[in-house]
């Protein structure tokens, strides 16, 4: 295979993952960029990303760039991934047949260290990282007994809207494991709405299930097939009766057998 940087010949080398286990990955010894199969990046740990760099040998006078960065495996023109909660400045390319990942050595670097350091803190902390419905509870009051001249919305954008109404409308939030491959998800909410859950292990692979298909203010749903003593990222949707959609921020979600949140 061939690096869709620069058009060096990919070479494969074994990395080790924080639990032991061993897989391959297609690496561009030229220019210093990797090649992650689906979900791949995901289990490559820190340490393994600067081990891999220090292999690189970088040329004295930087790789020519191909003009079109094509995928290793089926030549699919490669595209930019953004995500929300990606550092500011990286960038990863993605192939939208195979799904696979192309990360610079410097974005991979910069990924993955923010990646851990997230799920450091939570795994230290086991709470879940503060609601912006407590850093901005006064304009949430205010928001909701003055929707109707959007006083406190007026310097916000779509996107934090959106997470702070959530969090307004979400009451009594409980995750509880049930089993190591199981957690239970219940809440209520002020109004009946519809609502959806979206989960992954990254925020670049997340699936949706719905919850509720009907409006109602009690929710429930049980999330199966998980994998034991993972840390997975979620958000919930809210969908109201006029059709607007609320979407909460995305929280760590543990399958340990102690993982209990009661955050909201």
């Amino acid at each position: 295979m061939l690096c869709p940087t620069c058009g060096h010949l990919l070479q494969k080398l074994l990395v080790t993952t924080n639990s032991g286990g061993k897989f391959e990955v297609d690496h561009c010894g030229r220019c210093g960029g990797t090649w992650f199969d689906p979900y791949e990046i995901n289990r490559i740990p820190y340490h393994e990303v600067i081990r891999i760099a220090h292999l690189t040998v970088l040329p004295k006078s930087p790789p020519a760039e191909m003009k079109n960065n094509l995928c290793p495996r089926c030549q699919s023109k490669l595209e930019k991934y953004h995500s929300e909660i990606m550092p500011k400045g990286v960038n990863l390319l993605r192939c939208p047949k195979d799904k696979g990942i192309w990360a610079t050595q410097k974005a991979l670097e910069e990924f993955k260290k923010n990646q851990e350091e997230t799920i450091k803190e939570y795994k230290v902390r086991k709470i879940a990282f503060p609601s912006l419905s407590v850093v901005f509870a006064p304009a949430i009051f205010i928001f909701l007994l003055f929707l109707s001249t959007l006083i406190t919305v007026t310097n916000l954008d779509k996107a934090k809207e959106s997470r702070i109404s959530a969090a307004a409308i979400m009451d009594q939030l409980q995750i509880v494991s049930i089993s190591p491959t199981a957690v239970s998800i219940t809440f209520k909410t002020k109004t009946s709405v519809k609502s959806s859950i979206s989960y992954g292990v990254s925020s670049l692979e997340l699936i949706t299930r719905s919850i509720s298909h009907q409006p109602t203010t009690n929710h429930q749903i049980l999330i199966t097939n998980l994998k034991p003593d993972t840390v997975y990222l979620y958000r919930i949707i809210l969908e109201d009766q006029t059709g607007r959609k609320y979407t909460t921020e995305i929280r760590p979600l543990g399958t340990e057998a102690e993982f209990i949140d009661k955050s909201m």
